[in-house]
């Protein structure tokens, strides 16, 4: 949680009202999935159900390694085709452009 208070606070999050998952958590890092499942398991779902966004080869490469459809940004300076490779679903410019296309990577009822 140290290293991710930083962060918390720039972003006006309170950690009593979000559901959070920090390295100091799991065994393994990215590419290892661990910190998706541990967010799966808090958040009381399914990993293999969830929509997982990153901006590293990293994130989709964790995503993919526990069965999560991964969703590139552009924003953390890996190119489309890099992110794609790493089983990217789709990839986006940026959290913005991600939004403007959520029915893209949504699944329906």
């Amino acid at each position: 949680m140290e290293t991710a208070e930083l962060n918390i606070r720039a972003l006006g999050i309170d950690p009593q009202d979000a559901t959070i998952v920090t390295r100091d958590e799991v065994t393994y890092a990215k590419p290892d999935p661990d910190l998706f499942i541990a967010a799966a398991e808090k958040l009381g779902t399914p990993v293999e159900t969830s929509l997982i966004v990153g901006d590293s080869v990293w994130d989709v490469l964790a995503a993919t390694r526990c069965r999560a459809l991964g969703v590139g940004l552009l924003s953390g300076g890996y190119g489309g085709d890099e992110l794609r490779q790493a089983g990217a679903i789709r990839v986006y410019d940026d959290p913005a452009d991600l939004l403007q296309h959520i029915d893209e990577v949504g699944g329906r009822r």
